[in-house]
């Protein structure tokens, strides 16, 4: 029989030193649309277009 091999879960990906490219624009983007406010001043109707990733 073959033996099946385990999956490794110990990797923490949010250890990593650096993220891919098309993640970390992203991530400026939200940034950027923070604009250095609070959670609490940020309106609900602005929510999905803040959040909103990957927009072609």
């Amino acid at each position: 029989m073959k033996k099946e091999k385990k999956f490794n879960s110990d990797i923490n990906l949010n250890k990593s030193s650096e993220a891919c490219s098309p993640c970390k624009s992203e991530c400026e983007k939200i940034n950027k649309r923070l604009n250095q406010r609070k959670i609490s001043e940020i309106k609900s109707k602005e929510v999905p277009h803040i959040l909103k990733v990957f927009n072609f």
